[in-house]
């Protein structure tokens, strides 16, 4: 049933032009890779290279069914750690259900192939295996009074769920912090211990000791891919390139974005150091209080860690929520159990479920992210099928750049357009053509974010492309672009958005 209503719910997607600039920049960088270039070196981003080597597929089409199995296949693992985590298959199917519409439905861009949706495929696959392991049986089954054994299989099962949280940041950096709720079990296996009144204080430091080294396996298991990844990028000669713009890049990316708030507490709040100390409280407080249970303190901890991992740029993108909705989704049954069954700890869960939930929602318009209409999306598809609107006026309806996209891509790929220079924010033009850009980076605004005009233009003059196209709505130019037009090429076809430009 869960996969079927993905299934459908997902149908739409593949009548969609190419009208969406993140998916157009993966397909893109992955039509770099797929010839031969050498990603970070000669063709950037600023995310981890997992994606790309995902868009290094033939067409947007593709791309979307490789989403809707990766969707489908971790729809299923989300369906299996909630039922371990509940021990009942209603209630997992009902956290399975609110999983599968907002990972689908467009109010958070579920309907778009972003970084977000290929990470939670791994994350479900690392809680999953880690499910198998004495670590999770033992923190859930309140035995930790027993000790762990040292089995190389346990060892085995630790190395491979980090190794999968590994893979997770590899696809976006910021699944780092659902890997940090899987070592949230440890460390509250270990303030448990010292609260705890069963054993002596040096079984405790053993006991104590022994879920260290767990979480040291997972850790191990979480370096590995990543340590792999950088020995890849440094035997191609990209090293650097990878460790500037696909890992540290991020550090910039997160603190390059003012928000506009006027109340000085909120301000603080949103800083860094403001939210850092939000984290820490709420993860004290689980920690130490006597008042919940082993459940509550993982859903609740990975809520709060999932929320600190969506605020870290406080950009207003619907996407970036979609890494809370996995313990969102545990929550939400989690308080339909409190509800449930009267508890001493039911009031403490519930207050502190409750504040977790306002604070996401008093998030949203601080932010001003509006999530995008479902309705209008799924209606807008029955009009195309029933031929109450044309195709042409479906696509536009997704992007006024639509229409003249397409009417140039047929123009290009009449000629050499391999490659092609951009100038402006149009990734979707290379992606519906198949061209590369003859600068390393795919739009404007991330060239003059890294001050690359010049080298840009030398990469111009030096390769000389066939085609360069100029954006209408791009605010600045490229310092010598325009005399290196005039002399080189001409204007061959002027769009209501855009100039196409051909080599004399």
């Amino acid at each position: 049933m869960l996969l079927l209503v993905t299934v459908v719910l997902r149908i739409p997607n593949f009548f969609e032009p190419y009208w969406y600039g993140d998916e157009a920049i993966y397909l893109t960088v992955g039509t770099g890779i797929r010839q031969g270039l050498r990603l970070y070196t000669e063709i950037v981003d600023h995310k981890t290279p997992l994606i790309y080597y995902f868009a290094a597929v033939p067409s947007q089409f593709w791309f979307r069914v490789l989403n809707l199995f990766w969707m489908m296949a971790a729809t299923v693992l989300f369906f299996w750690v909630a039922k371990k985590l509940f021990k009942k298959a209603k209630l997992a199917f009902a956290s399975s259900l609110i999983f599968v519409l907002l990972t689908t439905l467009p109010w958070l861009e579920g309907n778009i192939p972003n970084g977000e949706l290929f990470v939670l495929g791994f994350v479900m696959a690392g809680l999953w295996l880690l499910t198998k392991t004495q670590l999770w049986q033992q923190f859930f089954r309140h035995q930790l009074d027993k000790a762990l054994a040292a089995a190389k299989k346990e060892s085995k099962l630790l190395v491979g769920a980090g190794a999968l949280f590994g893979l997770g940041v590899l696809t976006k950096v910021p699944a780092l912090l659902d890997f940090g709720a899987v070592l949230l079990i440890g460390w509250f296996a270990m303030t448990q211990l010292a609260l705890g009144q069963k054993t002596t204080w040096k079984k405790r430091l053993k006991l104590g000791r022994q879920f260290l080294a767990k979480t040291g396996w997972l850790t191990l298991g979480l370096f590995i891919p990543i340590g792999l990844s950088v020995i890849y990028f440094v035997s191609q000669g990209s090293g650097q390139d990878y460790l500037q713009f696909g890992l540290l890049y991020n550090i910039y990316y997160s603190g390059n974005w003012q928000l506009e708030l006027h109340n000085p507490l909120l301000q603080f709040l949103f800083t860094l150091p403001g939210k850092t100390l939000a984290l820490a409280g709420v993860i004290t407080l689980l920690s130490f209080a006597r008042k919940y249970t082993a459940r509550f303190q993982l859903i609740a901890g990975w809520f709060m860690l999932a929320l600190f991992a969506t605020l870290l740029s406080n950009r207003p993108y619907p996407h970036y929520f979609i890494q809370v909705v996995p313990a969102f989704s545990l929550l939400l049954a989690e308080l339909w159990l409190i509800f449930q069954h009267r508890t001493a700890q039911k009031k403490a869960m519930l207050m502190t479920a409750a504040g977790l939930l306002i604070a996401v929602m008093a998030v949203l318009p601080l932010l001003k992210v509006r999530p995008y209409p479902a309705g209008e999306y799924y209606g807008k598809f029955y009009q195309l099928m029933t031929k109450q609107i044309t195709t042409a006026e479906y696509d536009h309806s997704f992007n006024p750049l639509v229409k003249n996209n397409y009417e140039a891509a047929e123009m290009i790929r009449g000629l050499d357009g391999e490659r092609m220079f951009i100038w402006g924010t149009n990734p979707m033009l290379y992606a519906l053509t198949q061209a590369t850009p003859t600068s390393r980076f795919t739009v404007a605004f991330h060239i003059k974010d890294l001050q690359d005009q010049a080298n840009t233009l030398q990469q111009i003059i030096a390769e000389e492309p066939t085609i360069i196209v100029v954006m209408n709505d791009e605010p600045d130019e490229l310092p010598g672009l325009q005399a290196y037009l005039d002399a080189r090429y001409y204007p061959n076809r002027q769009f209501d958005t855009m100039t196409v430009y051909l080599a004399l």
